[in-house]
């Protein structure tokens, strides 16, 4: 019986006696369930970088988007805590981007009084923040 190696530029083949090839047959059966077993749930850095995210951990996006959510409904409530006027104020100037000089037109006040109540939004979300 013969055995075939195979080599980079050439290939070679030995003659050998059938119990030689069993035992040379029955060695490489071993080696390859023991390879399969090691590896077979493993992925090669070899294979590319379109497997790149197989070694991103999602973990931290996860706790992330929470804590992103558990914020915004805490905001949320805070700004439900203020006044209609208050709220109407953030909405005006911090949804709709109308200017402080146009809401305070529109409420027949100075600007400056517009800065002050926004100042006193922010100090009353942070107490509410807290």
């Amino acid at each position: 019986m013969k055995i075939k190696y195979e080599f980079a530029t050439e290939t070679v083949e030995v003659e050998v006696s059938a119990e030689m090839y069993a035992l040379h047959m029955e060695l490489n059966r071993v080696e390859y369930n023991n390879n399969h077993r090691e590896t077979r749930r493993h992925i090669s850095l070899d294979t590319g970088l379109e497997h790149s995210e197989w070694l991103r951990s999602y973990d931290s996006d996860v706790y992330q988007q929470i804590a992103a959510e558990e914020d915004a409904a805490n905001i949320r409530a805070a700004i439900d805590a203020l006044s209609d006027s208050q709220k109407d104020l953030i909405q005006k100037i911090f949804d709709e981007g109308m200017s402080i000089k146009d809401y305070a037109e529109a409420c027949g006040v100075k600007p400056s009084a517009i800065s002050h109540r926004i100042r006193t939004i922010r100090n009353n979300l942070k107490e509410i923040l807290k």
